[in-house]
């Protein structure tokens, strides 16, 4: 009976074993499959712009990025202070952080990220999940919008380079 105790638990730490090895490889599978459609999602071309924030609009010809949070979401918190770490004289356009609460705009000050506090203006950007980067074109005009899970996101939609990425 002791030996087939003792098999019995050794099977079963055999097939955790196997288990997590398998766990291991769909979580790799999944994390390939969210750069590939990151990739892909920034590889799309700009559907035509049906929104205009003159707002937005840049005298220097540069795109205007705008980074929409909310002030109760920790992950709106996190995309803003890599906003505020990224943007500089290397970032390919303006970078400006658009809430509706004033305590908002802490998240990026000393930085060269413009705080915008305008509740009626988030309205009219309607973005539909929160932190989202919406890119407009120098005369205003909306070219992309998308939702921003991770700094990465970011990175990758700011066209940040990696070794930018690493000084931040």
């Amino acid at each position: 009976m002791r030996a087939f105790l003792d098999s019995l638990a050794v099977l079963s730490f055999l097939g955790t074993v196997l288990l997590l090895f398998a766990f291991a490889a769909l979580l790799n599978m999944v994390r390939e499959l969210q750069g590939k459609l990151l990739r892909a999602q920034a590889a799309v071309p700009a559907a035509p712009a049906v929104r205009s924030v003159a707002r937005f609009g840049s005298d220097d010809g540069l795109p205007t990025f705008v980074l929409v949070v909310s002030e109760h979401c920790p992950n709106c918190r996190e995309r803003a202070h890599h906003l505020a770490a990224v943007a500089g004289p290397d970032l390919s356009g303006h970078a400006v952080l658009l809430a509706a609460a004033d305590r908002c705009a802490e998240w990026v000050a000393d930085s060269q990220v413009l705080p915008v506090i305008d509740a009626g203006l988030v309205g009219t950007v309607a973005v539909g999940a929160t932190p989202s980067l919406v890119k407009y074109s120098a005369n205003g005009t909306e070219e992309w919008r998308r939702v921003v899970g991770s700094d990465d996101d970011l990175d990758a939609f700011l066209a940040v380079s990696p070794s930018e990425r690493l000084s931040a």
